[in-house]
């Protein structure tokens, strides 16, 4: 081990499985997902040797979980330098949502929900009909009264997109390397020289939907953008309770059945 908490790749240690990877904390690397253990993008925490010699590190993904996993699990994120010379990277390629099969319907603009600075953006807007602005226009004029309403399209209009869009400009959400960058933990920021911004949501929403379409209310909004979302469900709803109390997310997704067992904890 070096001092710094890091691991030199190549050392043999004779306490530890396999020979080791360079590994420090606050490098990023490729991790397995919590969810479904396909390897995803995070960030290394604190790395642990534990009494059989085995090196772990603690790895924070993007939405703030945090996981113990094995320093051999752990794959390196390639820089541009390592990629074909024939590829070519740059903020275009973060934009979400990015549909590469699909023309622009609409010019790459924002749509501007109000005169305070709350709109739609554009990485959103170029995928929207005119109807479906109406629907985000509806839903953001009742939230600023501070009214209830219903959205009361056919099936297959796009509700959920009219819906995320709606959150996106009540968010101020980008789509963009911004959007990547707010999401960040504060130590990789001041690692990166960058002012943090508040790690508390200032805007916090509940999604309450039958347990059939939960998980697609989850992989729309990672479609359609960067949101911290959390999931209020099964054996690890008790930690991501904790995360709304904190304001750790900006999206909680919950089922009715949840939602009555947490109703209490959640009003306070």
């Amino acid at each position: 081990m070096q001092a710094g908490g890091g691991v030199e790749r190549g050392e043999e240690n004779p306490q530890a499985d396999t020979p080791l990877n360079i590994w420090h904390p606050g490098e990023r690397c490729l991790a397995p997902s919590p969810d479904n253990g396909t390897l995803c993008e995070a960030s290394i925490k604190s790395i642990t040797v534990d009494e059989n010699g085995k090196s772990f590190a603690i790895i924070l993904y993007s939405d703030f979980q945090e996981r113990k996993v094995p320093l051999t699990r752990l794959q390196e994120v390639k820089s541009v330098k390592d990629c074909s010379r024939n590829f070519i990277f740059d903020d275009e390629d973060l934009e979400k949502p990015y549909f590469p099969d699909r023309k622009f319907p609409s010019s790459a603009v924002a749509f501007p929900l109000s005169e305070d600075g709350d709109a739609i953006p554009y990485t959103i807007n170029r995928y929207l009909r005119d109807y479906q602005r109406e629907g985000a226009q509806f839903l953001y004029a009742h939230f600023i009264q501070g009214k209830g309403c219903i959205l009361g399209d056919d099936m297959g209009l796009g509700k959920t997109v009219q819906v995320i869009s709606f959150l996106a400009a009540v968010l101020h959400k980008k789509g963009t390397r911004e959007d990547i960058e707010n999401n960040m933990p504060e130590f990789l920021l001041r690692s990166m020289k960058k002012e943090p911004p508040c790690s508390i949501a200032k805007k916090m929403f509940l999604i309450v939907a039958p347990l059939s379409v939960l998980y697609n209310w989850r992989d729309e909004l990672d479609t359609w953008g960067y949101f911290r979302v959390t999931v209020l469900h099964g054996n690890k709803k008790d930690n991501e309770l904790i995360r709304v109390k904190q304001r750790k997310c900006e999206i909680a997704l919950t089922t009715y059945e949840t939602l009555r067992l947490c109703l209490e904890e959640l009003n306070r």
